[in-house]
């Protein structure tokens, strides 16, 4: 076969086996697999990811300030003059600067970068935890939603039959035409619902395609049931155990803390107006009339600034220069001024203020997030408890309706009562799954707010109470 006769049909089996991988259907068989799926399939996140990194990299190399400067110049001068002779000036210097004191403005300014960046990826730790907690939270609405269409086909269907039993029966004068309208009522009643329900199938449907990337073309199933077996677990009683943890492991806590920390040392370095700024710099300057440059001299001086003290400022500079590998220059200078500023006794105030409030904020969210806390942690509880209370409702409302045919076959009770009590048992079963749902939403929430991962909270307050 020749060569490019075997290059197309090697392409073209490689693309047969692409759109065949691509025609299979995406299954997912958890909530933990869509979330999963949705995460690697968000631009968004991976280029958030992508920055996060890179400005953790860059803070930990953001250490310029400690590093010196260099200095280069060039010069030439040429003057004419009318009465003496012409003269001509070549100078080349190349100097270097280094900070060697600043009273730590320096490293508290490194420090605040990298702690900044390490928050940055903490806070994208978290915007991908809650990514993941609404991916599962869709994911499980799409699937109680379907749950319901299924239930109201079942409904459709039983009552279907009825009616046709009834219709039977109004045409042999055994029912009331009025029982039969009734009746009728109710059916049109549940059809519409059925179909309304499969609308907002289509509608769920579609914004759980948005949420996981994928295009409307795409195929997905979910090999998965909802959650009957989901543990009854209360959180009430271990709130004491709960919080601690909450409370240590909460990021916006943690920001709060180390802002004041930040701030209180920035406003402590501020005040300190007798802490001078100590920079070193020298060089080496060429001179001459013509290239190449000759006559090197070499300088060296140590400035001095009292920059932290904004009403006098006060810089002082002691220079050396040396020519031919001997002193022949000393230079001292001093500049001081007065910056009249009336308002600098209430900047001061207001920076201790600025101090007092963040602390009082920080207090503030500390109780905002306990009441939030307590607040879904007995939300939580109270869905479980709904949950159970519905679980038992099913078992008996489907004993009675067990029963209740039996009646209806016998004449003793009406079908609008029976279709009643089938209406009451798969509104039962929808609640039962919602407030699992809404439990383990909330649950969630709580590992979210803990800084824990996914199904670790019940181990991490089980451990904690038996310590």
């Amino acid at each position: 076969m020749r060569k490019p006769a075997a290059k197309f049909f090697f392409l073209l089996i490689i693309f047969a086996f692409s759109a065949g991988l691509y025609s299979q259907d995406i299954v997912f068989s958890s909530s933990e697999d869509a979330a999963a799926f949705a995460v690697r399939n968000s631009a968004v996140h991976i280029l958030q990811k992508q920055i996060v990194l890179e400005n953790m990299k860059s803070s930990k190399f953001n250490f310029q300030n400690f590093l010196p400067s260099f200095d280069f110049s060039l010069s030439e001068a040429d003057n004419i003059s009318m009465l003496a002779g012409d003269s001509r000036s070549k100078n080349f210097q190349a100097s270097i600067s280094q900070m060697i004191f600043n009273g730590g403005k320096n490293i508290l300014a490194y420090d605040m970068g990298k702690i900044n960046s390490l928050y940055a990826y903490n806070e994208y730790e978290v915007s991908i935890r809650n990514f993941k907690s609404e991916v599962q939270l869709r994911y499980y609405q799409y699937l109680l939603q379907k749950q319901l269409v299924d239930i109201k086909n079942e409904l459709v269907l039983t009552a279907q039959n009825q009616l046709r039993i009834i219709e039977k029966e109004v045409e042999l004068g055994l029912t009331l035409e009025t029982d039969y309208l009734e009746y009728l009522i109710s059916f049109i009643r549940i059809e519409n619902e059925k179909e309304q329900s499969l609308r907002d199938l289509a509608s769920l449907e579609r914004n759980f395609r948005i949420v996981l990337g994928l295009s409307e073309q795409s195929v997905f199933q979910i090999d998965d049931n909802l959650l009957t077996h989901y543990d009854y677990f209360l959180y009430e009683p271990y709130l004491e155990v709960l919080w601690p943890i909450i409370k240590n492991n909460s990021l916006e806590l943690r920001k709060h803390d180390i802002s004041i920390h930040f701030s209180q040392k920035q406003l402590e370095h501020s005040k300190r107006w007798y802490v001078p700024a100590m920079t070193v710099n020298g060089g080496i300057s060429f001179s001459g009339n013509s290239y190449p440059l000759t006559e090197p001299r070499y300088f060296v001086r140590l400035l001095i600034n009292f920059s932290n003290n904004p009403l006098f400022p006060v810089n002082f500079t002691n220079g050396y220069g040396f020519e031919q590998n001997r002193l022949n220059n000393v230079n001292n200078s001093a500049e001081a001024g007065i910056r009249p500023d009336p308002s600098y006794p209430m900047q001061q105030k207001l920076s201790d203020l600025s101090i007092v409030k963040a602390r009082a904020e920080k207090t503030k969210f500390e109780k905002d997030l306990y009441e939030n806390i307590y607040s879904l942690v007995e939300s939580h509880d109270n869905n479980l408890r709904n949950a159970d209370v519905a679980g038992r409702m099913i078992s008996l409302l489907e004993k009675r309706l067990e029963f209740s045919k039996k009646e209806v076959e016998n004449g003793d009770k009406k079908p609008i009562d029976y279709l009643k009590e089938l209406i009451e048992l798969s509104q039962t079963k929808i609640s039962f799954n919602q407030q699992h749902i809404e439990a383990f939403t909330l649950e969630k929430n709580l590992e979210i707010l803990a800084n824990l991962p996914f199904g670790g909270l019940k181990d991490v307050c089980r451990k904690q109470k038996n310590l």
